[in-house]
Formats: structure tokens, C-alpha cells, sequence
């Protein structure tokens, strides 16, 4: 039992905390964009491109949740405590990694006021935005390949 509780709780945390910190992220991002939509209405799209980066973690973190649901139950009970224990490894590496759209918020926010004020600078806040992504997906990666040796 111990075993399936551990990787429930991996799961928990691979969705919820990137879930927490997407829609903080969003929220951050997003009041930045009704500002700019407010003064300039062309200003709409890139500014929901923008906001839409912090997402990321969550849908990653979606995946690694569904992953480890599915070998809840695949293994059901057989699940033993150091299997559960690399499972919640692997949430909590999610989960953890998935964090990274609270820093991303801030540079999303200041490239949708940047497009603002000069929209052909929609390609480079786009890349500023997605930089911060890196750390989400090499955490991905990592639990993945955790979720695959179970």
C-alpha cells in the first residue's frame, strides 16, 4: 500500500505544482496583456502567444501525471515501496522543474509591453519567453526516463 501511496503523491505533485505556479504565471502575464490590449488592440495575439508560454509546465507535467497514473495501474498493488518511491522521484523532479513559470511570468510580462510599444520585437520576447522553458523540459526528460526504468 505505502508504494502506491508514494507514486499517487508523485503524481499529485507533477500536475499541482506546475499547475500552481502556470496559473500564477498566466495571471501575471495575462494582467500585463490586458493593459497593453486596453491601449493598443492589434496588441491581442502576441500578447496571448506571450501568455501562453508559462503553460508549458503544466502540460508537461499533465503528461508525467498520466504516465505515473498509468503505472499505478498497470502494477496495482505489486507496487512495492522503492517502486513507488522512484515514482514520487519522478513527480517531485516534475513538479519541482515545473516551477519555472514564475520566472518566466515576469519576462513574458515585460515582451508583451515591449511588442507594445514595437511589435517587431515579437520574434526575440517570444525566444526570452521560451528560454526559461529549458529547465520544465530537461525535467521532463528526466522523469520520463524515471517513469520508464519502473
Amino acid at each position: 500500500m505505502e508504494g502506491i501511496l508514494l507514486a499517487a503523491l508523485g503524481a499529485g505533485l507533477a500536475v499541482g505544482l506546475p499547475g500552481i505556479a502556470s496559473a500564477v504565471g498566466s495571471g501575471i502575464a495575462g494582467a500585463s496583456a490586458a493593459g497593453a490590449v486596453a491601449e493598443k488592440k492589434e496588441t491581442f495575439v502576441p500578447a496571448v502567444i506571450l501568455e501562453a508560454l508559462p503553460q508549458t509546465a503544466v502540460i508537461l507535467g499533465f503528461v508525467i501525471g498520466i504516465m505515473i497514473l498509468s503505472k499505478i495501474g498497470d502494477l496495482g498493488e505489486a507496487i512495492t515501496v522503492f517502486q513507488g518511491t522512484k515514482i514520487f522521484g519522478a513527480g517531485l523532479i516534475m513538479g519541482l522543474a515545473g516551477l519555472t513559470p514564475l520566472g518566466q511570468a515576469p519576462v513574458a510580462a515585460a515582451g508583451i509591453g515591449s511588442v507594445a510599444r514595437n511589435p517587431e520585437t515579437m520574434v526575440q520576447n517570444v525566444i526570452f519567453t521560451a528560454l526559461p522553458d529549458i529547465s520544465v523540459i530537461l525535467g521532463f526528460v528526466i522523469s520520463f526516463m524515471m517513469l520508464g526504468s519502473v
